[in-house]
């Protein structure tokens, strides 16, 4: 796995990017045991996003009252999705809610991969990633068909995907892996050492390392993926049937007197009323916004969603080497699956009775950046 050292003054912030100005750029040194030697960035500008660029959002100035088909609570690219179809689908009206601005979430800081490689077949997930990973390639091929490149528009390119291990143990459970995805209909490859190497010349997994290898896995780019879609859903606001309201949390639940069904939400500014329905689309954050909405009800909902602890890291214009798929460790699974396995090779002692499990991604993005994602799980007995 890869260890990354990061020491960075205090930079100024603005409200798009944090990034550190040419003379605070920061020390960072890689050492890992997948790419052939160190790796030292020095005088690398490092950004982290933050926030998404937007422009001026469709609202009103002072605190009101009105009221749409549908209310969404939260604008990351699910919930800007669901309010997509409902224009493009129905006649419906739409409002969209936030506390801040697309992207500013967990949809702008992911590294917006869509693969399947990590995946496990007859999961309890299994049929809905299914569907969202053959949605997001029909949204390609539908933009492709519109005349527009769907690279440019929504940085979307096929990479394919690499699930990479080191031992002996991990390159038998990568065969098994294999086998049932190519069983559930994927195509899927397990490659040796050498073969891996011809794949990616920078990669070192050991002579007793492999990789599973899905070629139809791909990713984008989450900021230009939602741009193209807030644009066209801004397309209806001419016809009154599409608003955003950003930077307005929702504070509060709308409920009828006589039935007690909700009926819209009370924001910071504003008062939204819906005639059909209140969807939350908060990611990661929708337990504990769910939790809080409906503090005060005899209602008790339980919604088993949590942020997760992980870590971003942009090496903007890298050019050391190059990779041209999208990597992940085994670890990456172990986390996803189970977090608790102490005998895992991938865990490090703490502190005493304290474990600190690390995977890796990695992967480059549209703009020739290298993009690092490390996941931490501190494993408490």
């Amino acid at each position: 796995m890869a260890s990354v050292t990061l020491r960075i003054q205090s930079p100024p912030l603005n409200n798009d990017v944090v990034s550190l100005p040419r003379n605070h750029f920061p020390i960072v040194t890689f050492k890992t045991t997948f790419f052939g030697s160190s790796l030292t960035a020095n005088g690398k500008p490092l950004s982290l996003p933050k926030t998404f660029r937007t422009q001026p959002v469709i609202t009103s100035s002072s605190s009101s009252t009105h009221t749409f088909d549908v209310v969404i609570i939260g604008a990351g690219i699910i919930g800007l999705t669901i309010a997509r179809q409902f224009l493009i689908g129905s006649d419906l009206s739409v409002a969209v809610v936030d506390k801040d601005v697309p992207c500013s979430g967990a949809t702008g800081a992911g590294q917006g991969y869509l693969w399947m490689v990590h995946k496990e077949p007859e999961s309890d997930t299994w049929d809905l990633t299914m569907r969202s990973y053959q949605l997001w390639q029909m949204f390609a091929e539908k933009v492709r068909a519109q005349g527009l490149d769907p690279l440019q528009e929504l940085g979307w390119k096929r990479t394919g995907s690499l699930l990479v291990g080191r031992t002996a143990k991990e390159a038998a459970t990568l065969k098994k892996k294999v086998k049932r995805l190519s069983e559930a209909g994927l195509r899927a490859e397990y490659l040796t050492s050498d073969a891996l190497r011809l794949k990616e010349p920078e990669l070192e997994v050991g002579k007793d390392g492999g990789a599973a290898f899905l070629p139809d896995d791909c990713q984008l780019d989450a900021q230009r993926a939602v741009a193209f879609i807030q644009k066209a859903n801004r397309h209806f606001s001419t016809k009154g049937r599409y608003a955003e309201f950003f930077h307005d949390p929702v504070t509060g639940l709308l409920r009828s007197d006589s039935s007690s069904e909700v009926e819209g939400v009370r924001t910071f500014k504003n008062t939204l009323y819906s005639k059909k329905a209140v969807i939350v689309a908060a990611g990661c954050w929708s337990g504990s916004l769910v939790h809080d909405l409906f503090r005060e009800s005899d209602i008790l909902l339980n919604v088993p969603v949590k942020p997760r602890k992980g870590h971003l890291v942009v090496l903007e214009n890298f050019s050391s080497f190059r990779l041209d798929h999208g990597l992940m460790e085994m670890g990456y699974v172990d986390h996803l699956h189970d977090a608790l396995d102490r005998k895992s090779s991938h865990s490090v002692k703490v502190e005493e009775g304290q474990t600190l499990s690390v995977s890796m991604t990695a992967t480059m993005d549209t703009m020739g950046n290298l993009v690092l994602g490390k996941f931490f799980v501190l494993l408490v007995p």
